[in-house]
């Protein structure tokens, strides 16, 4: 924040009070659609509690590709052909 504020010719503590924001943050949950993937994920962890995410993606992905369903993504767990 020090170099950004050298740069606007202002006080640090002024932009840090700027910055300030008494909006809430969005709680932290998944979205209603990822429900049905949630429980497909805590499954897993459940069986394979040591399992990271990558592994637990892999299984997760096995069964929906048996299940004739489209795979999701390890990183943002979207949705991939």
């Amino acid at each position: 924040m020090k170099p950004v504020a050298d740069a606007l010719g202002v006080a640090r503590s002024n932009l840090a009070e700027q910055c300030k924001t008494d909006e809430p943050k969005p709680p932290r949950h998944p979205p209603r659609y990822d429900e049905w993937l949630l429980a497909m994920i805590r499954k897993v962890i459940d069986e394979r509690a040591s399992y990271g995410y990558r592994r637990t993606t892999a299984l997760v992905n096995r069964q929906l590709v048996s299940d004739g369903k489209a795979r999701v993504n390890h990183i943002t767990n979207a949705f991939i052909a």
